[in-house]
């Protein structure tokens, strides 16, 4: 049964372990050395040196001594041992085989740890870059702190039993190979123990509640790590959302919101405890009964408690084996319900797949067109009949009511999204038949909310060119409106600025993000709320120099306040229809506002 869990679900991850081999080898074999001299170890140990020890004749100790007791005095330069010596030395076996099993299974433990964290790193690394890849619309179908929830807790269960499995896999059958061998020599040894060899039938018994509770825990371990998804999203949000929670009174509710998916997640945590912890009694019950079926037995073949004492020992560690693998068993459920949601992310289709053979966009003229393109998110009609031709260099601005399909609109370009039907080129190249990585170099974004990395305020503005140097990156800071209040800043470019933007105004997150696209300086360039942040005087700068910037750029700009595009060569306007967003006009202002309803009604509305 385990073999065929390992097989079907573990065994591709454990390719991870290749560049820790060396360490996991040394794990392996420090593991079988430590189960060798706990299965047979002991019990021959018990069976060999205690009736020496004990003997009430101290003559002849030489010659009865066990071969290996005599070559290990040998091995210690003592030619002749007396009687008294063999005593002692007999008596010295025993720490020296607690010393080696103790080490060994202390340096398997320190091993297995090093390979594993190795694997637990790998591993979330491996869902980490696929989440980096895949489109955005598998991010907008699951909430941010379950995918976090995928990506530490789910991968860490996965590690905890991919090094167990790998471990103990492989030791505790040979702890159990080398307590049965040690069970079968003393029966040989001795006339009348053959026969409680039957009573070690219980081993394989112990094997049907192992797998009846395995079933049963991995049903509730996966709705446990669901349910554990949602709540480190209900913590996520809220730790987003902290303005929003006090300035509408809402700490009590999320608390209390906090407290029943606790108080959910509690009672199938133990659910999953009480499948997981039954293992181990379930089979200690077992080799109870066939402890006592063997004892039974030698005492009615009328065995002395010299001869038999061994024998149980080694059946102990016989049945111990079975016990780890039982709770083995356990852990590789729980890890599969953890796979399970991993795996989600790391076999999630990407619909949006790079070009087999990718078309270079070079020398980007800026050149945008729009043919028949129609888009639905989650078959819901977002745009619909969008043709379009956008010289170099034009000024393009989008205006309409919220829903219109302004923001997917520009996200179609740097193909953050995929047309359903239709084409999108740019200089007269699908953008489908150009690497992703190509086509955003070409293109520079400023969104409504922009988001800040931490680091300093430098290295923010530098990810628009990781290659400027500091005079450029001040260059475009300048250009932004932002190199006076970052000169203000203690440190000034080298402020550090903390989890998304900490730190820093609204207004002045904004300018450092503008400050990145001045930086990137990229054919293309799209403005999604760009100024909206801004007071009336900083923006008033940035127009001046959005509208430098944009001189040889084609530039879309959204925008909902009117004041923002009054440079704009050409102005497209959306409305929503039962098809999706639409173009429904297309023009200069004073062309629109004669023109168009919807364009007169919002610029009026606003007092532009």
């Amino acid at each position: 049964m385990l073999k065929k869990i390992v097989m079907k679900n573990f065994l591709p991850y454990f390719k991870l372990l290749g560049p820790v081999r060396f360490q996991f080898i040394l794990a392996i074999f420090f593991g079988l050395v430590a189960g060798a001299a706990s299965g047979a170890g002991l019990p021959l140990l018990v069976s060999e040196v205690f009736p020496l020890i004990f003997r009430s004749e101290k003559t002849g100790l030489t010659a009865d001594a066990p071969g290996w007791l005599l070559s290990f005095v040998e091995f210690l330069g003592v030619a002749v041992p007396s009687s008294n010596q063999i005593v002692l030395f007999a008596c010295l076996s025993l720490p020296v085989i607690f010393v080696v099993r103790g080490v060994a299974g202390y340096l398997n433990t320190y091993f297995i740890n090093y390979s594993g964290l190795y694997v637990l790193e790998e591993l979330r690394l491996m869902t980490f870059d696929k989440l980096q890849r895949l489109p955005l619309a598998f991010h907008k179908k699951h909430k941010e702190g379950d995918v976090l929830s995928r990506v530490m807790g789910d991968t860490s269960a996965i590690q905890g039993a991919l090094v167990k499995v790998a471990s103990d896999f492989i030791i505790q059958p040979v702890t159990l190979i080398s307590a049965v061998t040690a069970v079968v020599l003393l029966a040989l040894k001795h006339d009348g123990v053959t026969i409680i060899l039957g009573a070690m039938l219980t081993i394989p018994l112990s094997v049907f509640p192992i797998r009846l509770l395995g079933k049963n825990l991995l049903k509730k371990a996966r709705v446990m790590q669901e349910k554990g998804g949602d709540m480190t999203a209900t913590v996520s949000e809220n730790l987003a959302s902290q303005q929003e929670v006090r300035a509408y009174s809402m700490e009590d509710a999320q608390v209390e919101k906090l407290r029943v998916d606790s108080t959910e997640l509690r009672s199938l945590q133990m659910k999953t405890i009480k499948y997981q912890y039954l293992i181990s009694p379930s089979v200690e019950i077992l080799s109870t009964f066939g402890i006592c079926l063997a004892i039974y037995l030698g005492a009615q073949k009328g065995l002395t408690l010299e001869v038999f004492a061994p024998i149980i020992m080694a059946m102990y560690f016989a049945y111990e084996p079975v016990k780890k693998l039982g709770g083995l068993s356990a852990s590789l459920r729980q890890a599969e319900a953890s796979l399970e949601r991993v795996e989600h992310v790391l076999k999630a289709d990407d619909d949006m797949p790079e070009p087999t053979n990718p078309k270079l966009l070079e020398n980007v003229q800026g050149h945008v067109g729009f043919s028949n393109v129609e888009f639905a998110y989650a078959e819901e009609p977002i745009l619909t009949q969008i043709n379009l031709d956008v010289t170099p260099g034009e000024v393009v601005a989008l205006v309409g009511p919220s829903g219109a399909g302004k923001s997917t609109f520009v996200s179609l370009v740097p193909r953050f999204y995929e047309v359903n039907s239709g084409s999108l080129t740019i200089d007269g190249i699908d953008v489908r038949d150009i690497s992703k990585r190509n086509l955003r170099d070409n293109i520079a974004l400023v969104s409504q909310q922009p988001l800040l990395f931490r680091g300093s305020i430098a290295e923010n503005i530098r990810i628009g060119r990781p290659s400027a140097s500091d005079v450029e990156v001040e260059a475009a800071a300048r250009h932004a409106n932002a190199h006076d209040f970052i000169s203000e800043q203690e440190l000034g470019y080298n402020t550090a600025v903390g989890e998304r933007g900490e730190g820093l105004s609204g207004g002045q997150r904004q300018r450092v993000a503008i400050a990145r696209a001045f930086l990137k300086d990229a054919p293309i360039l799209i403005l999604d709320e760009a100024t909206s942040a801004l007071d009336t005087e900083s923006e008033s700068q940035i127009q001046a120099a959005l509208k430098k910037l944009s001189k040889g750029r084609t530039t879309f700009l959204i925008a909902h306040r009117f004041s923002s595009i009054r440079d704009a060569g050409r102005i497209l306007v959306f409305d929503k229809t039962a098809q999706g967003g639409q173009i429904i006009a297309d023009g200069t202002h004073a062309e629109l506002y004669e023109s168009c309803a919807l364009y007169k009604d919002l610029y009026d509305k606003q007092g532009a």
